[in-house]
């Protein structure tokens, strides 16, 4: 490159720089990725312009870059500082759109909330319950309309309990957002409905200001923050529908990095809010001009904070609210099947077998969950409590056939036989990674593989079922041995052995790798654990709220078609949890082999010179 096409190239770069070394509030982030740019630079015009002014020059531009960022290096405390007085606003600022989107939603849906108990005097029951709204009116004739807030045990009790309750909410109203932005907003709208429905509940009984200066005491706080969490979740969504030049998963990971700022932003919001409702709002004797004070004071901090601050952080610092973040940029993982592995290296592999080849063995799904809602709903009608009222873990036992009163041989023999044909495609993925092409016809070659290997993974599934059904105890001794009873069934599908051949081989690669084994199976039991309850939370409650809404006061067979669908998504996140399991003890049989035979090993040096001449290509040695 002619070093004027050079200089006219990159002059912008270098002017912006300029510029920015001469402000004192320089962002060192900035300044650090400016410093890579130019020492890039001054490598190229060490190496090509070596006796120019412009190698000098960039020699120059690159130590002030250098001084500049260590000048301004940020101390924790700095960095604690420049979050709320920087990062958090401007972050603001960008999301100034969704912050008006979801205020809109949730003012509609608070509107909507009034016009209807105007109209239907039990709207209120519908929405939030009919018990509550027994209560409330109960309190109201003993001249106490506000007693819910002094009625839950103690203050710090209340503050705990509230605290728990409104995070939950916060991180629903971000987390929902990944339903392509109107998970969020349908929660704003639906919270919006409740708000203003509860609000003018008050108002028909002439309580309209004791509830306001009651309500909006906390609430001042935490409805703001719940409608900016809902920002943050309508950003989080736009990221996944609008990812412009970037891929998908990039403009995700972006965009989850910005809701979660705003998110970590809004804990003391929230926690504060908890702290006035558990000690403040209960004081429903307070004289109204300290509540409304409050109330006041609470607002105006919100406002300024949270949309006036930023726009001057914004104006002050040019701020034009671009995206500025650079994808990180991760290496492509690929999965080798024969690798020594441990505990660390068989929980990443699984994660990319499960990534790599989900399109494979999730066709199935097309199948599976279509039969798992038909034999649900089936099952429930004919249950006796299955149009009850029950808790998370009754409908969970239900429909895993769990207990004595809830166990049925027809129930157990469709799990086993869904849940088979669920592990038996993870089999059939390992085979397509072991030949490394896709089958020609997919449809007629897992059809003919599932007739064959069908039959092995059928006494593991049906095992683990009737296992369910004993004391608890024994389920948990029984964990010591799953490192061997899951290496029972594979070794013969993928290594295409007799069935007694293929069941001594895993017990004999199993038992030299148990120690591992069980290591797998206590950290995957674990963390699946986790992401089945924290995945059924959020999607739950909001399939409830939209349910509620249409259906409590138009069939009377509400609570059996909650249970119903309450089980279908525990049965649905199940399907797509347990064949993790079944991918982590393959990956480790398949690491046991090479530690054990060093089977990849041989096989590499069998291709040893059949590559290219000129050097040979690291997958093939």
């Amino acid at each position: 490159m002619k070093e004027t096409d050079f200089i006219n190239q990159n002059k912008k770069k270098w002017a912006q720089f300029e510029r920015m070394s001469k402000q004192n509030q320089s962002d060192p982030d900035e300044l650090s990725d400016l410093f890579i740019e130019i020492t890039d630079d001054l490598a190229y015009a060490r190496t090509h312009y070596s006796k120019r002014s412009v190698k000098v020059y960039l020699n120059s531009l690159a130590q002030k870059s250098f001084h500049g960022i260590y000048k301004n290096k940020r101390t924790p405390f700095s960095a604690f500082i420049q979050f709320w007085t920087t990062s958090l606003p401007l972050e603001m600022y960008r999301i100034r759109k969704a912050l008006l989107a979801s205020f809109v939603v949730f003012a509609v849906g608070m509107l909507i909330g009034m016009v209807s108990t105007m109209d239907d005097p039990d709207f209120l029951g519908a929405v939030i319950g009919y018990e509550y709204v027994h209560m409330t009116e109960q309190n109201i004739v003993n001249g106490e309309p506000m007693s819910v807030y002094g009625n839950n045990g103690g203050e710090m009790y209340s503050f705990i309990s509230i605290a728990q309750n409104n995070l939950r909410v916060t991180l629903m109203a971000f987390v929902l957002g990944i339903f392509f932005s109107v998970g969020s907003a349908i929660y704003m709208f639906f919270n919006g409905i409740m708000v203003g429905a509860f609000q003018w509940f008050f108002k028909v009984r002439g309580l309209l200001l004791t509830s306001f200066l009651t309500i909006w005491v906390h609430g001042a706080f935490e409805i703001s923050g719940i409608v900016i969490a809902g920002a943050a979740g309508i950003t989080l969504g736009n990221g996944f529908m609008f990812p412009g030049t970037l891929t998908r998963m990039q403009s995700l990971s972006i965009a989850a990095k910005r809701g979660i700022k705003v998110i970590i932003g809004l804990f003391p919001v929230i926690l504060f809010a908890a702290f006035i409702e558990g000690f403040a709002s209960r004081h429903t004797e307070w004289p109204d001009f300290i509540k409304g004070g409050i109330i006041f004071l609470s607002f105006t901090i919100m406002v300024f904070y949270f949309v006036v601050y930023p726009y001057i952080v914004a104006n002050k610092r040019n701020f034009n609210g671009r995206v500025t973040e650079k994808p990180t940029f991760v290496e492509k993982k690929t999965f080798e099947l024969y690798k020594v592995r441990g505990v660390g290296g068989v929980f990443t592999d699984t994660f990319v077998f499960y990534r790599k080849f989900f399109h494979y063995f999730s066709k199935i799904y097309w199948f599976i969950f279509p039969a798992t809602i038909i034999y649900i709903a089936w099952f429930f009608y004919q249950y006796p409590y299955g149009g009850t009222i029950n808790n998370w873990y009754e409908n969970m036992s239900i429909a895993f056939s769990i207990g004595n009163s809830a166990f049925r041989w027809e129930t157990f023999s469709v799990l086993t036989f869904l849940f088979s044909l669920n592990v038996t495609s993870i089999f059939f993925s390992f085979t397509i990674a072991k030949r490394q092409e896709k089958p020609i016809n997919f449809t007629k070659a897992f059809f003919t593989y599932t007739l064959k290997n069908l039959w092995r993974v059928v006494p593991i599934i049906g095992g683990a079922l009737l296992l369910a059904q004993v004391d608890i105890w024994l389920i948990f001794l029984a964990c010591f041995i799953m490192p061997l009873v899951l290496s029972l069934s594979f070794p013969g599908a993928f290594e295409n052995r007799t069935l007694f051949i293929g069941i001594g081989r895993g017990l004999s690669i199993g038992t030299r790798g148990w120690a591992s084994g069980l290591g797998v199976f206590f950290v995957f039991l674990f963390i699946l654990g986790l992401i089945f309850f924290f995945a059924v939370g959020p999607v739950q409650d909001l399939i409830i709220m939209v349910l509620d809404w249409f259906l409590i006061s138009t069939t009377d067979d509400y609570f059996l078609i909650m249970n119903i669908v309450e089980a279908c998504l525990y049965m649905l996140i199940a399907h797509f949890i347990v064949p993790i399991f079944f991918i982590a003890f393959n990956v480790l049989y398949l690491s046991t082999v090479e530690k054990e035979e060093a089977y990849g090993l041989f096989e590499k040096l069998k291709r040893f010179g059949k590559g290219s001449k000129i050097h040979e290509d690291e997958g093939v040695f």
